[in-house]
């Protein structure tokens, strides 16, 4: 009981991804555009915005007035970005999770709270997933994570107590998924059946 003690929370939201059909299909089709993300916040508090969408962000005032108070988007910053980040910051106030830096080395802008700029780590070997890259900001670690596709019950079970045994002492982790909602939802009942929070 003593090593749960030490261990953060652990944690699962989505990767924003557009042209899932799975993700499509997760929203009512009558849904106005811009309550998509009000939609998903009443199911899960954060959403990481991959780097490919920078865009959406950086030009787009709506997109930044269409995040609900109840949810923290996190941004993958591409390459070269950085210089935008302290205007989102202001827009977003606390409705932003953190910046997800590429380059441990690069620069980001002073005026930006500790806790909102995420650089990269080395990622932890988990059970069931293609990939895996990790950041941190020294309190809390984020990964994004895609899983290998077709896991079971059981082997979703594996991947996540895998996920919280690798998980660094002291520190929540935050496991972005790229999957669909239905394995998010099943990830989230895992976690909490299993007392991996």
């Amino acid at each position: 009981m003593a090593a749960k003690a030490d261990r953060g929370g652990l944690r699962v939201a989505a990767v924003a991804d557009g042209d899932s059909p799975e993700w499509r299909s997760f929203y009512p089709q009558d849904l106005p555009d811009d309550w998509m993300l009000a939609y998903y916040a009443h199911f899960w508090p954060e959403l990481l915005s991959p780097a490919a969408d920078w865009s959406r962000w950086a030009d787009d005032d709506q997109s930044l007035d269409e995040v609900p108070a109840e949810l923290r988007l996190y941004l993958e910053v591409p390459a070269g970005a950085a210089a935008d980040c302290l205007r989102l910051a202001d827009r977003l106030g606390a409705r932003l999770g953190g910046f997800l830096f590429p380059d441990p080395e690069v620069e980001t802008p002073r005026e930006l709270e500790p806790a909102q700029v995420f650089r990269r780590a080395d990622a932890p070997v988990v059970a069931g997933v293609r990939s895996a890259r990790a950041w941190t900001n020294g309190r809390e670690t984020v990964l994004v994570l895609e899983p290998e596709s077709g896991l079971d019950v059981r082997q979703w079970r594996a991947l996540l107590e895998s996920l919280h045994k690798a998980a660094t002492s002291g520190q929540d982790t935050l496991a972005f998924l790229r999957s669909g909602p239905r394995e998010l939802e099943q990830a989230q009942t895992i976690i909490r059946l299993g007392g991996l929070t």
